[in-house]
């Protein structure tokens, strides 16, 4: 299969057309200047491909559409072409810090019931929280497809925490985004460390918040290496 043109690229994914116009390849990629963070970036990559792609198979045995078709190599993944909705939406099943300063609850405390929050994807106008009126008004999908992405978000939700709580892990809060395939939602993007808040147990089963400053490289590999069975 050959790589055409490049089609979209954010600060950590390039998305490549292909020869066969209804697929694409996902690449990740970090950028980074000098030889020891190149490296580092590049690791990071890999990890979030590994990851990724390791979850996206997951989740499609329990039946969840996604984009994904296969892991390429250490870096990307093919994924079947769709029209994007500009739209990510956030599941918190513990309150991280973002969520504890702007409820008024404690950072760590295990929510009753998951929290499901949209945000328009602008970053001209800093990605605003929005609701499902606003996605209607803004023309962002219809009353069918937000009961079809509500309904995959939390299953996806569900099944993740389910599987890292097996793997000694908490899933804190989850990103997703969807998009139509066929004039079907289907889960898109990247499921990875990037779009994934986890917080490990330690070896007593206890739970602590994880501070941004400790989600280093090896933060990344032990995330990778619990997920992927590694150890």
């Amino acid at each position: 299969m050959d790589i055409k043109e490049l089609l979209v690229e954010g600060t950590t994914k390039k998305v490549h057309a292909t020869s066969q116009s209804d697929q694409v390849i996902v690449e990740f990629h970090e950028k980074a200047s000098g030889k020891g963070a190149k490296k580092a970036a590049a690791e990071k990559a890999a990890v979030n491909n590994a990851v990724s792609s390791f979850l996206f198979e997951y989740l499609e045995s329990f039946n969840v559409p996604t984009h994904f078709v296969k892991k390429l190599d250490e870096k990307s993944f093919l994924a079947n072409r769709m029209d994007m909705i500009p739209m990510i939406v956030a599941v918190y099943n513990i309150a991280s810090k973002d969520l504890a300063e702007r409820l008024g609850i404690e950072e760590g405390k295990v929510l009753e019931f998951p929290i499901v929050e949209m945000y328009y994807k602008d970053a001209k106008r800093k990605f605003p929280m929005i609701n499902e009126y606003h996605a209607y008004a803004l023309g962002l999908c219809d009353r069918k497809e937000m009961t079809s992405i509500t309904r995959i978000a939390t299953k996806v939700n569900a099944v993740l925490k389910s599987f890292l709580e097996r793997k000694q892990l908490r899933l804190v809060r989850l990103q997703m985004e969807f998009g139509r395939q066929q004039h079907q939602i289907v889960l898109g993007d990247e499921i990875s460390l990037d779009t994934m808040l986890i917080w490990p147990e330690d070896q007593a089963g206890q739970v602590k918040p994880v501070d941004a400053s400790q989600m280093d490289l090896n933060y990344m590999r032990e995330i990778k290496a619990r997920i992927l069975g590694e150890r």
